[in-house]
């Protein structure tokens, strides 16, 4: 901390040889080496790496450890010894040690210790989901199905906001109505196609299955095996 009086800046006290100091809201006001931070480490409670991710409506704890002029550090801080801030509080906000989620997003968050800011750790705040989508394999979308006895339908089915997670799981209102399962093939590309071959010549087939977000499991084989043979990999 620089003192100034009346403008003009002081240097340390000095009285019979000796250097002396003074303190104010009880730090020094002429810092020495041994408490003088140049970095602050922000981990874990536990000291190891802070967590990258929070997810919603998730908490995580975190821990500042101080790095000194002289080489020293702190023990690892928790509250006592420590401010911390959110720099954005719509999606994320700071109790003591605790990071609360509240949107999606990049939560930034810093330690504050002895004058000194740390960066900024950043964390990723997932982003909850705030409405589904279902559409055709055309993309239209659907907002009621009409099918006969025995016929089937692929739907495609979106969360949004697209940087939300896309897991989810369909179930069918009356399962003696309808079922929902996986999506039913409704075709399959080969490439190349044809092929021709030379006796001790190989070759790779891509295949894939129609519409792309169904099953991709397959069985390969071939009519005739004195011709060729073939090795399946799924």
């Amino acid at each position: 901390m620089a003192v100034f009086l009346n403008g003009q800046r002081m240097a340390k006290p000095l009285m019979n040889g000796v250097t002396w100091n003074a303190l104010y809201n009880g730090r020094k006001l002429w810092a020495t080496p041994a408490d003088t931070v140049t970095k602050i480490e922000i981990l874990s409670t536990d000291g190891k790496p802070a967590p990258t991710t929070l997810p919603v409506d998730g908490t995580v704890a975190l821990a500042a450890r101080a790095t000194y002029a002289d080489g020293h550090q702190s023990d690892l801080l928790t509250d006592r010894g420590v401010t911390w801030a959110s720099l954005d509080t719509s999606v994320a906000t700071m109790s003591g040690n605790t990071v609360t989620w509240k949107h999606g997003g990049t939560a930034l968050i810093t330690a504050r210790v002895a004058g000194f800011t740390s960066a900024a750790l950043s964390i990723a705040a997932a982003y909850a989901p705030e409405s589904v989508s279902v559409s055709d394999d055309a993309g239209k979308p659907v907002g009621s199905v009409t099918l006969r006895a025995g016929e089937s339908m692929n739907l495609q089915v979106k969360i949004l906001p697209m940087e939300a997670s896309q897991e989810f799981t369909a179930a069918s209102g009356d399962g003696t109505v309808a079922v929902v399962g996986d999506a039913k093939p409704t075709g399959i590309t080969v490439s190349p196609e044809p092929v021709t071959l030379r006796v001790g010549e190989t070759t790779t087939l891509d295949v894939n299955i129609l519409p792309a977000y169904a099953p991709q499991e397959f069985t390969a084989d071939i009519e005739d095996k004195t011709i060729a043979t073939i090795n399946s990999k799924e």
